[in-house]
């Protein structure tokens, strides 16, 4: 067989190129379940079929999961409906939403000995994905600390083109005789 890319010559069999690697056109499966793919896509054009094997989505017109390489045959067992596909889409939506709640209701708590880069890197992202970090600093040290990380992330977020906006309250309830007594919250958003 020559190869319609470098004409070089390759077994009969072959279905990559000796020299240039080109895949070669193979039938993974029957042109009768061809036909049916695009019976199935007429009736539903967002239909995608579930890869029992790692359950990734690929087009109905697929011979393979585009993913792991599980070859397609049973396709009617194997289809996802579009009404199936958007609510999955939703469902996961809502987990993400719920997930990003979970991680927000857990103050960042920041101490004068903690790692400023990996605070910066998380704040910078949840203000990237649009949330309003918190964060928790107690005493004058920690105060300073974060005030000067807030000011950094604000810095490089500046340069991005996009501005922080912060909001400060006062944790602590009782009368405050020493600066080391004092707790706050620092609650940042991206304007």
């Amino acid at each position: 067989m020559k190869c319609p890319e470098c004409n070089a010559e390759n077994a009969d069999d072959a279905e990559f190129c000796s020299l240039c690697y080109a895949r070669f056109k193979t039938q993974l499966r029957s042109s009768d379940i061809d036909e049916k793919a695009s019976r199935l896509r007429e009736e539903d054009q967002y239909a995608r079929l579930c890869c029992p094997s790692c359950k990734s989505l690929s087009p109905l017109d697929t011979q393979f999961c585009l993913r792991c390489g599980f070859v397609f045959e049973d396709l009617e067992a194997l289809m996802v409906t579009g009404d199936e596909i958007e609510r999955i889409n939703r469902e996961a939506a809502e987990f993400i939403k719920e997930e990003e709640k979970a991680l927000l209701s857990e103050p960042i708590v920041v101490t004068a000995e903690s790692d400023g880069a990996e605070i910066m890197r998380t704040l910078s992202d949840y203000l990237a994905r649009g949330l309003h970090p918190c964060m928790h600093a107690h005493g004058r040290n920690a105060i300073t600390y974060a005030m000067k990380l807030i000011a950094l992330v604000g810095e490089d977020m500046r340069k991005g083109g996009t501005d922080i906006r912060l909001r400060a309250n006062l944790i602590t309830e009782a009368a405050i005789t020493y600066l080391e007594d004092v707790e706050i919250e620092l609650i940042l958003e991206s304007v």
